[in-house]
């Protein structure tokens, strides 16, 4: 059996993506600024002593299932052997976004604007269902489909 637990999105500011994520798709914090390190990050990071920050975020449907429908946001403690990466462009190669399903595309689109994200498409109507692109605070890519 297969199941995707989890879409991990790195922040500069934890607190105020939590809280956008909260508010804009009524999620629910299950695990808040868990301070993790070990050779684990260090492998992953690319440089000793690697420490992180995580806040684990549930939506409604993922509580009712039991699994899935999570968001890990992750914050990376500064350190001077980190490098830090240009900024990548939603239709860069790679993951790019993550995708939520959603009742009213319109208000929630009004929500990720109110919230300090952007819409940047239009919505669209593709067969029977509604598309839209967003980004959030950070600039983190986001599809919402009715």
């Amino acid at each position: 059996m297969l199941n995707i637990r989890h879409t991990g999105i790195y922040v500069e500011d934890i607190a105020k993506q939590a809280e956008f994520y909260k508010k804009c798709f009524f999620m629910t914090i299950i695990c808040e600024n868990y301070q993790d390190s070990g050779p684990l990050f260090d492998d992953l990071l690319g440089y000793k002593e690697a420490k992180v920050l995580i806040t684990k975020l549930i939506t409604e449907m993922g509580k009712k299932n039991g699994t899935g429908d999570m968001l890990e946001l992750i914050y990376v403690f500064p350190n001077e052997d980190k490098q830090r990466k240009c900024k990548r462009k939603i239709c860069d190669v790679g993951m790019s976004h993550v995708a939520f399903g959603v009742s009213d595309i319109e208000t929630t689109v009004q929500r990720i604007q109110n919230y300090g994200g952007k819409k940047i498409t239009d919505i669209y109507t593709i067969g029977n269902k509604k598309c839209c692109f967003c980004e959030d605070p950070e600039g983190n890519g986001i599809e919402l489909i009715q």
